[in-house]
């Protein structure tokens, strides 16, 4: 009787302790939630379950995981065989070290897996009714308990989680920004507006912010008419350098083809070229790292003139799944001028010729040409019907500028001091002895008139003096001469005959 009170006690020990130890996991919940804190109202949150959780006591830290079947051809491949043992029974272990890095590597493989392999979420923040916002965080209920990649289309994924029962992660991925800058030739400073001559070849940067979850980065540049993408010899694609700047200003010259690559042959969506980064490369992307982008445009002879008008170029970055930074834009001013020709009195005349220097003596000619229309056929005119001249590119042989009506414009000037020299003066006019100087300083040298005089100091005025009328062989000078010649001639006639009366008489 002792002894079977002995075994009685014995096996309701063991009974409470097998009570207690089916409590943990009977009184389990059978659903779960996943919180994500710090999400944005333009951003696609979805989930997976890779794994199902069997069962799990969190006091002790034990958990028992078996495939989910929709996973079951990701975990046999050898790629998640590096980071998951998986049994005769479908139970699921870790194998591979537990640093932010491999975990991270593995929730990439299975993502790509994925969306390679068509594997739909089991929740979506496309469906309001699955993905519930108050303020600043959303949460996903109803969740059968297991292992979870969380992905949003602001780039890879946000974490791994486990639903036991409620899981609250921070979303990680954060929106990475453009910052689009051009050079000003006179002072090498970068910037957002500069001043170039038509035919000038301008430098442009655009630089991308990294942001942690980096995926699918695109750039994307767009100019205005007035500017052409200049082709990179080397490479022929138009981009110059691509650097990457690491923490403390570390540099690097990313790999053409590797690292990235150019589409400049009219990319679909209408910009003027892309520079695709290779996923490999994005995924090495730490965050606060910098990606540089170096290419060239030429000043052409569409562009637009005066500080009203702007010559744009502007960038952006395609990121995740679809999802677009602002954009970011860079003005390029060039200037014109107007050359007045008149006389004295301000009145406007015809017929003189110009060319323009950088120097008051001797220098380098600043060549023109005529602007002509879209149809390089038809000169463009002024308001008054007076064809106008631009700066010619390098490529171009000059003309000299002639002016017609007493004015003429030219294009495409950057800031600077120039100099006029006038090769030809209107008929009895005298020539300019010396070049004129004038100054662009960030506006158009216009000129206003009031019928055809002159009225203001704006434009290059350049005033004509006619010469003196010389005395000419058979005209009124050779007789008015002939006439004092015969008078002095006389003179001295009748001064010798009083002479010779004023020696008879003595």
């Amino acid at each position: 009787m002792k002894h079977m009170k002995k075994v009685c006690g014995l096996l309701l020990a063991l009974a409470m302790a097998l009570s207690l130890t089916v409590t943990a996991f009977a009184d389990d919940p059978e659903t779960g939630s996943i919180t994500i804190n710090g999400v944005s109202a333009d951003t696609t949150y979805e989930i997976y379950r890779l794994l199902d959780l069997e069962s799990y006591n969190k006091t002790s830290g034990a958990y028992s995981y078996t495939v989910n079947t929709a996973w079951a051809a990701f975990f046999a491949t050898d790629a998640a065989k590096a980071y998951f043992s998986v049994n005769a029974q479908n139970y699921a272990t870790w194998i591979a070290a537990e640093d932010d890095a491999t975990v991270a590597a593995f929730a990439k493989l299975a993502l790509s897996y994925a969306k390679t392999n068509h594997i739909a979420p089991v929740q979506s923040s496309k469906n309001d009714s699955q993905f519930v916002i108050t303020g600043t965080s959303g949460k996903f209920s109803d969740l059968p308990l297991g292992y979870y990649l969380v992905d949003s289309t602001a780039g890879a994924l946000c974490g791994l989680t486990t639903t036991d029962p409620d899981a609250s992660i921070n979303a990680k991925n954060h929106v990475p920004t453009i910052d689009k800058q051009v050079q000003e030739d006179l002072t090498g400073q970068w910037g957002d507006v500069n001043t170039a001559d038509i035919g000038q070849i301008v430098n442009y940067m655009s630089i991308i912010h990294v942001a942690a979850g980096a995926q699918n980065y695109v750039l994307h540049d767009k100019m205005s008419d007035g500017l052409t993408f200049v082709q990179d010899p080397e490479n022929g694609r138009g981009v110059t350098e691509v650097k990457l700047v690491k923490s403390g200003g570390v540099e690097e010259t990313l790999d053409l083809d590797t690292d990235y690559t150019v589409v400049s042959l009219t990319p679909a969506d209408g910009c003027t070229f892309e520079v695709e980064f290779s996923d490999a490369f994005v995924e090495s992307l730490k965050p606060n790292e910098r990606i540089i982008v170096y290419y060239n445009a030429m000043l052409n002879r569409h562009a637009l003139v005066g500080t009203t008008e702007d010559n744009t170029n502007e960038s952006w970055l395609e990121y995740g799944e679809n999802k677009f930074t602002t954009h970011d834009q860079t003005k390029t001013h060039t200037f014109s001028i107007d050359i007045v020709k008149t006389d004295s009195s301000n009145k406007l005349i015809d017929g003189a010729k110009f060319k323009i220097y950088d120097a008051a003596t001797g220098g380098n000619e600043i060549k023109v040409v005529p602007l002509m229309a879209a149809d390089d056929v038809t000169p463009v005119l002024d308001t008054t019907g007076n064809p106008k001249y631009r700066r010619a590119r390098a490529d171009e042989a000059g003309v000299e500028i002639e002016v017609k009506n007493g004015k003429v414009t030219v294009v495409g000037f950057d800031n600077g001091i120039y100099y006029l020299e006038e090769t030809a003066a209107p008929a009895g006019y005298n020539k300019l002895t010396a070049r004129k100087e004038f100054t662009i300083a960030d506006a158009n040298l216009d000129s206003v008139f009031n019928g055809e005089i002159y009225s203001t100091g704006s434009g290059v005025h350049v005033t004509n003096k006619t010469g003196t009328m010389l005395p000419e062989t058979g005209g009124m000078g050779t007789v008015l001469f002939v006439t004092f010649g015969t008078i002095v001639v006389l003179g001295a006639g009748v001064l010798l005959v009083t002479k010779k009366r004023m020696s008879m008489i003595r």
